[in-house]
């Protein structure tokens, strides 16, 4: 099942993170109405930039310049498994890993909801090793890990966050494997019905910022860089600081009945007070799978391991509370050495009857000292799709799909639905639902007025989040919904070139100074110049795209009516405005314009 089974290929490197981070905070943004807070002032959009500048280092904005691009560099193919362990000798081994995508909160004040928007990722070369997967869905960040790394205090460089999604054969999927065994394994296991096509889950750890590994949270070294940061600002011009990530990934088999967008395997979360990250386990005749990405903390600068000596893996029985012992894990399989060349995978063989008798009891994972640190909870609920905007008026059924140690439900489950605030961090309602036959919970909304809402499924105790103080993405599965207002007054507004800046345009100028790298959103004649190509970035159909405007996937159905209106009644407005002919800009001039501080 999924990346947990062989054949699968193996990925080490860094990803760059460069979202603008104005729009984190309600002194800024709107997230419910959709607008940038701008000031009553003249000039407002040119004072919201000077006073995001100036929190920079004071208000958490550390980077008010960004593009959202999120870029994998030093990303290279390191191993694959074909079922006989890590192997590194490989044609394949040492091939590039290309992805680009835009990094967007579908709740911008909290951590819970990042996703990556992008178009294609490719592993290898065009006409060469490779492995070739269009995007089917976006990724989406999952069971952020906040006690990762108590070493690196700076913002979220403590924490550590899985990133999954998956890639359909239907959708144009390619692997040219030539004379590369990895490739080949791979490209005859994906052959089957049952097998949809890939999925490639990754983890982002040991996040720094200002290109400086040795920062601490609220130390004079970090204001230090923060002034620098202002000075640079301040002199004009564009000036990005993105913040980067080590990471590790793999790329397995996508089955029927699997999600693409998060792990649906046995999932093992933390007992009591235990420094471990939740964890994914597959069974499989003999042998046992472990997905440890996202769970041993670093415990020293040098991305040293934490040790708790042997690690064993248990089976117990949920009647009897009778253990069995499957396997154990020696330190130097959960290494950084082994975690580096792995992802955090680590296989274990076993008796065959030891794992039959698994297929109904309890994971556990033990220290050197029986203290249970990670346990099975044996009921998962699975968003089919994590994140979900919904346009005021719009009607869609949302689904969740319940797991059984890994397993989709074949009977119907009762279950509680939480419907929690925005933050995640208090409960608004709680429904009792019970699952159709197949374990597939429907969740009827409809879009009725701006707001952001958690959605929480739990079966017990262990899981319920109103016992937890909120959303605990180590435990709980969730789906947040973003409900976009129409803004029907908006319609009605004559489409003049003042109207359009004040209620549409101004919102992402104020908040993307980037921008102005690629076009003017406060030049009527640049504007109008590319109304082709605004009316398709922000065709609602384009939603998906790497490309498409905003990027924020914020503007709304009476924002994008106005503009359009706009667009696509030039005679009019050179009428109402013009107050003399426009001189004619070349096409060198526009290009020069489109560069200018």
């Amino acid at each position: 099942m999924s990346v947990l089974e062989t054949p699968r290929i193996y990925f080490k490197g860094e990803v760059a993170w460069d979202p603008i981070t104005t729009n984190n905070y309600d002194s800024n943004y709107d997230e419910f109405g959709c607008e940038t807070i701008l000031p009553g002032v003249a000039d407002r959009v040119k004072v919201f930039r000077e006073r995001a500048i100036a929190t920079v280092g004071t208000g958490g904005n550390w980077n008010p310049h960004g593009t959202h691009r999120s870029t994998f560099y030093n990303t290279a193919v390191c191993g694959f498994d074909a079922g006989a362990g890590l192997q590194t000798v490989d044609p394949f081994v040492t091939a590039a890993v290309n992805f680009s995508g835009m990094l967007v909160d579908i709740e911008p004040f909290g951590a819970f909801t990042s996703q990556l928007f992008f178009d294609r990722m490719l592993l290898g070369v065009d006409g060469g090793y490779r492995i070739l997967l269009p995007r089917r869905s976006r990724f989406v960040d999952r069971y952020i890990n906040f006690g990762r790394n108590s070493v690196n205090t700076m913002i979220a460089g403590v924490a550590s966050v899985v990133w999954q999604t998956s890639f359909a054969k239907a959708d144009g999927l390619r692997i040219d494997p030539f004379d590369s065994p990895a490739l080949q394994a791979l490209a005859s296991a994906i052959e089957p019905d049952d097998v949809l096509g890939l999925t490639v889950r990754f983890n982002a750890y040991r996040t720094v910022y200002y290109d400086n590994p040795n920062l601490t949270g609220g130390s004079p070294e970090v204001q230090k860089e923060a002034k620098a940061l202002i000075a640079k600002l301040q002199a004009g011009g564009f000036q990005p600081n993105p913040a980067r990530s080590l990471l590790v990934g793999v790329v397995g088999l996508w089955r029927k009945g699997e999600s693409s967008s998060e792990p649906c395997e046995r999932t093992l979360v933390p007992a009591g007070n235990s420094p471990l990250g939740s964890s994914w386990a597959r069974i499989d005749g003999t042998t046992l799978t472990l997905d440890l990405s996202n769970s041993v903390p670093e415990d020293q600068k040098d991305l040293h391991k934490l040790d708790l000596g042997t690690l064993t893996v248990a089976a117990v029985d949920p009647a009897t509370k009778a253990s069995t012992t499957l396997g154990t894990i020696p330190y130097t399989q959960y290494d950084r050495e082994a975690y580096e060349a792995s992802a955090g995978i680590v296989t274990l063989t076993i008796a065959a009857d030891a794992g039959q008798n698994a297929a109904n009891q309890d994971l556990q994972l033990q220290d050197s000292s029986a203290t249970v640190q990670l346990g099975e909870l044996a009921l998962r609920a699975v968003p089919a799709l994590a994140n979900l905007y919904l346009d005021e008026g719009h009607r869609v059924n949302a689904t969740f799909q319940v797991y059984r140690r890994g397993q989709p439900a074949t009977s119907a489950v009762p279950l509680t639905l939480f419907q929690m605030n925005a933050p995640g961090g208090a409960p608004d309602n709680r429904v009792p639902a019970t699952t159709d036959a197949n374990g597939v919970l429907t969740l009827p909304l409809v879009g009725a007025s701006a707001g952001i809402t958690a959605y929480v499924p739990s079966f017990s105790a262990a899981d319920n989040p109103a016992l937890l103080g909120g959303i605990n993405p180590q435990i709980n599965t969730y789906m947040y919904v973003r409900m976009l207002p129409a803004d029907r007054a908006l319609t009605e507004l004559a489409p003049t070139w003042e109207n359009v800046y004040a209620y549409v345009l101004a919102n992402w100028n104020a908040m993307a100074p980037c921008m102005d790298n690629w076009l003017l959103l406060n030049d009527p004649e640049q504007v109008r110049a590319y109304a082709a190509m605004l009316k398709r970035l922000t065709n609602p159909a384009n939603f998906e795209a790497f490309r498409f405007m905003p990027v924020t996937r914020d503007m709304t159905a009476g924002q994008r009516a106005l503009l359009y209106k706009f667009l696509d009644a030039p005679a009019l407005h050179a009428k109402v405005e013009a107050k003399a002919p426009a001189p004619h800009r070349s096409a060198a001039e526009l290009s020069r314009s489109m560069r200018r501080p």
